[in-house]
């Protein structure tokens, strides 16, 4: 599907941050691929650059199709962790009686790439549950399956971004492009 693309961002360095932003970005390198965070009215923002400047810019919970259902996790807060295998971003956030968790670490087995797992614990079913970014003027979506989930219940997907673009993972259990 696509869509206008948004107006331009600021992806300057932090240093270079406009005067007036509530909160310092938050940012997690794999390499050549950076992950950049900015506070954005009530939630965090992402966008990801790889090496050669394609950037993946997160689209806002205001821009789902379903107002019920936002367009990507709404993510409230966001921290910078260090673990025995690395640097991490952890994220939580919610929509309705709904709560989002997120991990974004370095990618192990592919240089230069972020690996984004996601999941949701649901209280009712959604029209619409995953990722969705603009990535070279297209909407790209990363949906999740809760068709088969018992509510109140927990969905989980999972995707890379580096400079093979964005691709879905299956997770343990799951069919491969689920």
């Amino acid at each position: 599907m696509m869509h206008d693309r948004p107006p331009h961002r600021d992806l300057s360095p932090p240093g270079d941050a406009p005067a007036g932003r509530a909160r310092p970005e938050i940012r997690l390198m794999a390499g050549g691929t950076a992950v950049v965070f900015s506070w954005d009215g009530d939630r965090w923002r992402h966008v990801v650059i790889t090496p050669g400047g394609r950037a993946f810019e997160s689209i806002d919970a205001t821009e789902s199709d379903d107002p019920r259902w936002p367009a990507s996790p709404p993510l409230v807060e966001v921290s910078s962790v260090r673990t025995d295998r690395g640097p991490a971003i952890l994220a939580v956030g919610r929509a309705g009686r709904s709560h989002f968790s997120a991990s974004i670490v370095p990618q192990p087995s592919t240089p230069d790439t972020l690996l984004f797992e996601i999941a949701c614990r649901l209280q009712e079913t959604p029209a619409w549950l995953g990722s969705s970014y603009w990535g070279g003027g297209d909407r790209i979506r990363v949906a999740a399956d809760s068709s088969a989930i018992a509510l109140p219940g927990t969905v989980q997907w999972a995707y890379t971004i580096g400079p093979a673009g964005l691709q879905t993972l299956a997770l343990p259990g799951e069919p491969a492009g689920a």
